[in-house]
């Protein structure tokens, strides 16, 4: 039967997270257990430039995608692919999350039964130092080629999978797929009213507990539906428990757009830190290069762990994502590596170069010159712009301003006033605590709305 062949999926995007990112390539192999019998392959025009730092990890440039389907175009045969099949890929949300948004954005209602094998392999392989997919791989002797591009690591995951499925003797794959949730049931300890108050719109809600302190803060497009989600399910976890039973109020605040509840969500986190709220940390960048001018005037770059008081000049995930960056920069401009410092936390990245003796070194004013040209490389997409949107109601519209790269305000304005200076309409409310996450979801959604667009 259909039903019981397995999609087993990978996919390449231009960032982390599918609110603000987009799918540049996307592999799906049907398996049913003993083989492959249908796969599909092919990269996707985004439709917005693939950063840097993604370029360089996955080998996936602008030109090459430059004449590739969007994902409009290959929509349809995604759906089919996918349409009756069990979802399965290493780190399930992630390529789960991206495909449900694409298709969404499509009109398509899909949703699949999914399997991770990064659980499953736990079950089946306990007891190995990492289960990324090029470790387990390593452990388990798979051969894995063309790593971060979809085909490659899709492939690899087909045979994981396998080896999964060989040797499920305790049945974990049937039982992951017939779980099923419980009937949703909501806490008595909440007035019954509360929710029923609960608008269907887009916004941002808010829990608090019996002392009104924010424990938690979540942005829905529908919020009477996202928040009673919260209390339906299965899993009797001691933390969901207590997390539910620390809820005594429950307030919202409308935002007439996605975008607008996601800057919402964002600046309240930062600014309480509730208690339940971590999902958004992962988010936040871990390394960045450092540029600065030294002892003997010679500009330099260096890789660094984000700290408090850094600000860093581009911000990186990885070691590795860090590293190939900035050796592409040395290649392109034609830097110095003695001028340049890689990231060492007492266990060198593999891409370490060997150090070479600090004699002969360029002339500063030169070198200078060509360092000058790369950071110039660095700024060359730094903007100003304001994204006005729909308001709340049809009285108003809605407005974020991005000054220097960074969310700077985001707010509420009348219909009919005209921003000929967003200055002046900027209250002290309206400032945000501004953060990568905001500024990619500002920066994605500027290029993929440019008729939102008003570049100051």
């Amino acid at each position: 039967m259909r039903e019981s062949h397995f999609a087993i999926v990978d996919i390449e995007t231009t960032g982390s997270y599918a609110a603000a990112n987009q799918i540049t390539e996307i592999a799906i192999f049907i398996f049913d257990g003993k083989k492959i019998i249908d796969e599909y392959v092919t990269l996707i025009n985004p439709m917005s430039p693939i950063p840097f730092h993604i370029q360089t990890l996955t080998g996936i440039t602008d030109e090459m995608v430059q004449d590739a389907p969007t994902f409009k175009d290959v929509a349809e045969n995604i759906y089919q692919m996918l349409r009756g099949r069990i979802f399965v890929a290493h780190n399930v949300h992630f390529d789960y999350s991206f495909i449900l948004a694409g298709l969404k954005n499509e009109g398509y209602d899909w949703k699949a039964q999914r399997l991770c094998t990064v659980r499953l392999a736990r079950k089946i392989f306990p007891g190995f130092p990492s289960y990324s997919l090029g470790k387990i791989c390593q452990s388990l002797n798979i051969p894995l080629s063309d790593r971060h591009r979809a085909f490659g690591d899709a492939k690899a995951t087909v045979e994981l999978f396998r080896q999964i499925y060989e040797r499920d003797e305790e049945q974990y794959i049937a039982k992951a797929v017939s779980a099923k949730a419980k009937e949703q049931r909501l806490p008595t300890h909440i007035p019954s009213e509360l929710f029923e108050s609960l608008p269907s719109s887009t916004g941002i809600y808010i829990f608090r507990n019996s002392s009104s302190k924010i424990i938690y803060v979540g942005k829905a497009v529908n919020i009477k539906k996202r928040v009673i989600s919260h209390f339906s399910g299965n899993n009797q976890g001691e933390r969901r428990q207590k997390f539910i039973n620390e809820i005594a109020d429950i307030e919202f605040q409308e935002s007439g757009t996605e975008l607008m509840a996601l800057m919402m969500e964002c600046n309240l986190i930062k600014k309480h830190w509730p208690i339940y709220n971590r999902a958004l940390k992962k988010y936040e960048p871990k390394f960045g290069l450092l540029s600065y001018e030294d002892q003997n005037g010679y500009l330099r770059l260096s890789i660094c762990q984000i700290r408090k008081g850094v600000y860093p000049v581009y911000y990186f995930n990885t070691v590795h994502e860090s590293t190939q960056f900035l050796m592409k920069l040395i290649d392109t401009y034609n830097l110095d590596y003695r001028l340049c410092s890689f990231f060492d936390n007492g266990k060198q990245p593999k891409e370490r170069v060997e150090p070479v003796l600090k004699e002969n070194l360029p002339d500063v004013e030169s070198y200078n010159e060509r360092m000058n040209n790369a950071l110039n490389h660095l700024d060359q997409f730094k903007r100003s712009f304001l994204i006005v949107d729909k308001g709340r109601n049809r009285e108003e519209k809605s407005y974020v301003y991005f000054k220097d790269n960074k969310v700077h305000a985001v707010g509420f304005v009348a219909n009919d006033l005209e921003i000929s200076n967003i200055e002046d309409v900027i209250v002290q409310e309206n400032l945000v605590h501004s953060n990568y996450y905001m500024n990619n979801l500002a920066d994605s959604y500027a290029l993929r709305y440019p008729n939102l667009v008003l570049t100051i």
